[in-house]
């Protein structure tokens, strides 16, 4: 007798949708504009939205296609649903890529278009190198997720103001991404080696301390918003080790959503 298994909880649906990475990025990105005094027009939020959750939707099928290397270990709850549901979610993709290209074509300034195909480049080396290649275990997948996170975040910034700020205002944005990657890693993946090892067990330790300075050099809402999720990933990290995997998974991308604290009161 086959149990079926009991239904998502309604906090968990934007995990399991690949909705939270596109509302992270949308969020940091309208941030920054305000930040930093940047022209941010509708369609670069709907695109950048856009574009995050289609990759994100294609690395998860891809995820589903491959085996199970141990039917004993339980899977998090975004695996399970996408083997599940693998076709209804290829439709979605197809349809939001369908999306996203007509507003690239139609409403993106040239100069938007042709940069943004630099991170497109290596979001097509990521996804070959992680889900086709031999080498993927030679790479830490968390700084290379990391790094295009980053870069697709403060494309369009980095277009209309290219400066030594922004620079580090992405560093730390990267900090605080690869925090939460090697937290959802660690917890996930219990047979970490290599390069992934050694972040999940030192680099967690000193990350709290080093953007909570970051804040306070900067000193303005995005330093302060970088410092807020950061210290909320690694007090997860550390201290939430008794809740479900599935809670702990959303609660860490949850932490990201810190900017709403800020926009809001603007």
């Amino acid at each position: 007798m086959v149990v079926e298994e009991a239904s998502p909880s309604l906090w968990l649906w934007p995990n399991l949708l690949s909705l939270d990475a596109p509302l992270v990025a949308v969020l940091w990105q309208g941030l920054l504009a305000y930040q930093f005094s940047l022209p941010l027009r509708p369609a670069w939020r709907i695109e950048l939205g856009l574009t995050v959750w289609a990759i994100y939707i294609l690395d998860r099928l891809l995820d589903a296609r491959k085996p199970l290397l141990n039917a004993a270990t339980r899977e998090p709850a975004r695996h399970r649903f996408y083997r599940r549901h693998s076709q209804p979610m290829a439709v979605l993709l197809a349809v939001v890529l369908g999306a996203d290209a007509a507003i690239a074509i139609l409403c993106l300034r040239p100069a938007v278009l042709r940069d943004g195909l630099i991170p497109l480049a290596g979001v097509v080396v990521y996804l070959a190198i992680f889900h086709i290649s031999a080498k993927a275990g030679k790479i830490p997948k968390e700084i290379a997720a990391s790094i295009l996170f980053t870069v697709g975040t403060f494309l369009t910034a980095w277009i209309t103001l290219p400066c030594s700020e922004l620079a580090w205002a992405a560093s730390a944005f990267f900090v605080l991404c690869l925090a939460n990657m090697i937290a959802i890693e660690a917890w996930e993946r219990r047979d970490l080696h290599g390069p992934a090892r050694w972040l999940a067990r030192r680099y967690l330790y000193w990350v709290p301390a080093a953007v909570i300075l970051c804040a306070v050099v900067g000193h303005n809402d995005f330093y302060g918003s970088i410092a807020i999720s950061a210290g909320a990933c690694a007090v997860l990290f550390w201290l939430g080790r008794g809740l479900p995997l599935d809670a702990r998974r959303a609660l860490v991308d949850g932490v990201l959503l810190s900017p709403i604290l800020f926009l809001i009161t603007k």
